[in-house]
C-alpha cells in the first residue's frame, strides 16, 4: 500500500498543492544550515554538492550569497571596487 502526504499551503491568493511520497521522503537528508536552519534535500543534490565541494545551505542563505557576489561583481566593473590583500 502506498501512503501519499498531501500539504495544502495557501499564501494569499495562490495554492500551492504539494504531494509527497512514502519513497520521496526516504531520499530526503536533513541538513543544518550555517543558519541554524534544518533543511531537506534531495541525497542524489547533497552527494553532487558534497562531490563539487560547495557548501549545503538554505535558500535564503544561497540567495544572500549570489545577492553579496553580484554585488561584488557590479563594484568591481563600476570602478568602485576597492581590493584588499586579507588573506
Amino acid at each position: 500500500m502506498r501512503m501519499v502526504y498531501k500539504i495544502d499551503i495557501r499564501p494569499s491568493t495562490n495554492a500551492v498543492n504539494t504531494t509527497f511520497n512514502v519513497a520521496g521522503l526516504s531520499r530526503m537528508k536533513k541538513i543544518y544550515c550555517r543558519c541554524g536552519r534544518i533543511i531537506g534535500l534531495d541525497s542524489s543534490q547533497v552527494k553532487l554538492k558534497m562531490k563539487l565541494g560547495k557548501e549545503l545551505e538554505c535558500t535564503e542563505c544561497r540567495n544572500a550569497r549570489i545577492s553579496k557576489d553580484i554585488d561584488e561583481m557590479n563594484r568591481h566593473f563600476d570602478g568602485d571596487f576597492i581590493e584588499t590583500d586579507d588573506y
